[in-house]
């Protein structure tokens, strides 16, 4: 990979026109794709490696998208892919001025936006993705629910976005190994760069825990986060708690992401809803002991980050990407066939030794200052800089990756 020449260095970008941050939604908006966007532009305009943020203003494309759908009825086809096709694509890129067009694009989204537009007005085009739509289709269950012929042609397309980038970056090697063995990446274009947390300010240390003993004088708290509970484990963590709680520990189990009323069915969870990250984010992952993960498919693990970015320890099943996020120092790795009883036997032992829980504790904490997105911009700016990373950050040892 040819090194920017130090003009580019200078200007953030080709020609002059500098670097941008792309995404199907609106990069100035903190809320975007959880955040990350956001984050990462931030972080770059700080270092001086991006200039602009893409604003997706995605309620104007509902009237596209009714009409895209009506069309697909009309042959016969499945709703639903909106996002994935070309009429998509086109009508996000509309909202876009011309004069961002022609940058140099760092986009969070492989459909979006379309290099051809990009290339022809002088810019090129670059992914940061957490899965590939090979992946993420069955994993997801997105092969169940959209019509067949609108997946084959999302990967189809997603193959030609591939060949046409310049660099494709992912999250974790599940990713990496998927650009190379299912799309054919010649490996001197793919790398991993782990992201931040999607948290906005980095605490330091974390606040020793609470006064008394976890499980004894006070409730072991096991942190979750996440809008999709059933996919993300909430029912498995529900019954670790209660098996627990048979053997005597206080545990409780607390929530956010979604609304109390929509909680499982006979859990014992206690679900604060949709909180204001602005404020009460910091409190809410400071109040847990452990935050735990037991998805059946993950592909980026946010969760994970954003707990150890404040020095929480992280428990979780080693699916997918998730695999790469879970340290082995500062939490537990579970496989995805594990029970509920084995489960609630580890924890049973951990609260039984206090002398690890401050280990974990402190490796935890360890972690934090590689989790903010200082240094994710910075392996970019290295990426970029000379055309590899020497020696980028991981969580944990990651068998066949870079």
């Amino acid at each position: 990979m040819t090194a920017p020449t130090s003009d580019s260095k200078r200007t953030g970008g080709l020609g002059g026109l500098g670097r941008s941050i792309a995404a199907l939604g609106d990069v100035l908006d903190p809320n975007c794709f959880g955040g990350a966007p956001w984050q990462f532009l931030q972080e770059s305009q700080r270092q001086g490696f991006a200039r602009h943020g893409w604003s997706v203003d995605v309620s104007r494309l509902r009237t596209p998208r009714l009409l895209w759908n009506a069309r697909q009825l009309a042959r016969g086809r499945r709703p639903g892919g909106f996002q994935f096709s070309k009429s998509g694509r086109a009508a996000a890129l509309s909202q876009i001025p011309r004069e961002i067009i022609g940058t140099e694009v760092i986009s969070f989204h492989q459909h979006f936006p379309a290099p051809e537009p990009i290339i022809q007005s002088g810019g090129e085009v670059n992914y940061y993705v957490d899965s590939t739509y090979t992946q993420l289709f069955p994993s997801y269950g997105y092969d169940t629910s959209l019509d067949g012929r609108t997946l084959r042609d999302a990967i189809a397309y997603e193959r030609d976005a591939y060949s046409a980038a310049s660099r494709i970056i992912v999250n974790q090697s599940w990713a990496l190994r998927s650009l190379r063995s299912d799309y054919s990446i010649e490996p001197k274009k793919c790398s991993m760069i782990l992201p931040g947390a999607n948290y906005p300010v980095f605490p330091g240390i974390c606040p020793s825990p609470s006064r008394g003993r976890a499980g004894r004088d006070r409730p072991f708290v096991m942190g979750f986060i996440g809008k999709d509970w059933r996919r993300k484990g909430l029912v498995f963590l529900d019954r670790v708690a209660g098996l627990l709680r048979t053997r005597g520990w206080k545990v409780k189990v607390r929530a956010i992401g979604f609304p109390a009323s929509d909680a499982p069915p006979g859990s014992d969870v206690e679900c604060l809803g949709f909180i204001d990250k602005r404020v009460d984010f910091g409190p809410f992952l400071h109040s847990c002991d452990m935050g735990c993960l037991f998805s059946s498919a993950e592909a980026a693990g946010t969760a994970v980050l954003e707990f150890l970015g404040v020095g929480v320890p992280v428990a979780g099943f080693t699916v997918n990407g998730l695999a790469d996020l879970l340290p082995s120092e500062g939490g537990f790795r579970f496989s995805k066939e594990t029970t509920p009883e084995y489960a609630a036997d580890v924890f049973d032992g951990y609260l039984r030794d206090e002398d690890r829980q401050e280990r974990f504790r402190s490796a935890a904490r360890g972690l934090a200052p590689y989790l903010r997105w200082d240094r994710c911009v910075r392996e970019f700016r290295e990426l970029w800089d000379t055309g590899s990373l020497a020696n980028p950050f991981r969580l944990a040892a990651i068998q066949g990756a870079p």
